[in-house]
């Protein structure tokens, strides 16, 4: 797959071209319909920050992690992986690290749970799966694009056969793991269906592997350093591994702790059994073919809405408002700065640089936690 053409500024009909090919993702479709601003900033001018903030801390430990399942489920050694990202962190800027917060280690833990949940200790980890391919590019014309030059390329995490058949799997990593109403109103698992499909892979449908975004909490003691010191009986949110880790670090023998620690090892994935986990959780659906035509007709839509937009006019570039700006959104104080007529240009040379919004498509051997 060759990298994309250099394109102008603003380029009318395409936002985005690949050799020719007019290209859409579901990041791209989503980021349309999430803001059109944050789309001019991100695709149309191909702008990418430079710093790592406390709002970009959730995207980069979803990209880490991932980078360690891919490479566990592939076969490879996922320390290894980890030791590379960990090396990119270390060469961050102090007020970078103390923004993103430890993630070396948060990442090592949750990982480290991660496996004991799923059995990794076990003679059979993947419970009869096999896994086909991990980071799988796929890409497939539109079906109103029958010379191919207008097309969809997505990412699957991990694509595997058990008894049932094929699979596609997505890992995430949320602050909550979501409702079922979300997974049946989830865009992007019917395009990945789909895609999947038009490139000879039968799936039989799509399966959310959930990891909470929340590192386990450690047990504490009560009245520390006196005499009453005592191992807190407040309530606490954790997972078998690290309470046990948690109580040999205070000293505290588990085996005196049976009651703590049952409810939490009975908590390990068992296969067709009912999960209770707050931590982790892996969720099936089939997704009917009128589902997936519904899914696709409108995010053709979407997908003519984006490309076809009026990028060069930015003060008449609609702006979405919410939450989600402050805490979530890398381009916040420059969308902020440009709207109140401030020296934007300025901020756009410091704080960002242009590169590639589909770089991570090219480059699979090696992550780079700075573009995730």
């Amino acid at each position: 797959m060759r990298k994309a053409a250099s394109l102008p500024e603003f380029h009318g009909p395409a936002i985005y071209l690949d050799g020719g090919k007019r290209v859409t993702t579901h990041s791209m479709l989503a980021t349309m319909k999430r803001c059109a601003n944050q789309t001019r900033y991100k695709y149309a001018e191909r702008l990418k920050a430079r710093f790592a903030t406390k709002r970009d801390k959730p995207l980069r430990r979803g990209t880490w992690f991932h980078a360690l399942l891919q490479e566990y489920y592939a076969g490879r050694s996922w320390q290894a992986a980890h030791k590379l990202y960990c090396d990119q962190y270390f060469e961050l800027f102090d007020e970078e690290k103390e923004a993103l917060g430890d993630l070396p280690t948060e990442l090592l833990l949750m990982m480290r749970s991660y496996l004991w949940h799923y059995g990794a200790n076990k003679s059979d980890p993947y419970h009869g799966t096999e896994t086909i391919a991990t980071e799988l590019t796929l890409e497939c014309p539109w079906p109103d694009s029958p010379d191919g030059t207008d097309i969809y390329r997505c990412r699957v995490d991990r694509l595997y056969r058990d008894e049932w058949g094929l699979w596609i799997e997505d890992h995430k990593t949320n602050r909550t793991l979501p409702s079922q109403m979300f997974r049946m109103l989830d865009a992007a698992s019917p395009l990945y269906i789909w895609c999947a499909r038009e490139n000879g892979h039968a799936v039989n449908g799509f399966v959310w592997n959930y990891i909470r975004a929340k590192t386990p909490s450690l047990p504490k003691l009560a009245y520390e350093g006196t005499k009453r010191e005592r191992l807190s009986t407040a309530a606490i949110d954790t997972d078998y591994p690290t309470m046990v880790r948690g109580l040999r670090e205070l000293g505290q023998n588990p085996a005196d702790h049976k009651d703590l620690l049952r409810p939490l090892f009975n908590q390990r994935f068992k296969y067709g059994e009912v999960q209770t986990s707050t931590f982790f959780r892996r969720d099936t659906l089939e997704k009917n073919d009128g589902m997936i035509a519904r899914a696709v007709a409108a995010a053709m839509r979407t997908r003519d809405h984006m490309h076809g937009y009026e990028w060069s006019d930015p003060d008449s570039v609609e702006r979405t408002n919410d939450y989600r700006c402050e805490n979530m959104c890398s381009y916040a104080n420059l969308c902020a700065t440009e709207l109140a007529g401030g020296d934007g240009a300025t901020l756009r040379k410091r704080m960002f640089r242009v590169g590639d919004p589909l770089d991570y498509y090219y480059d699979q051997a090696n992550p780079e936690i700075q573009d995730s």
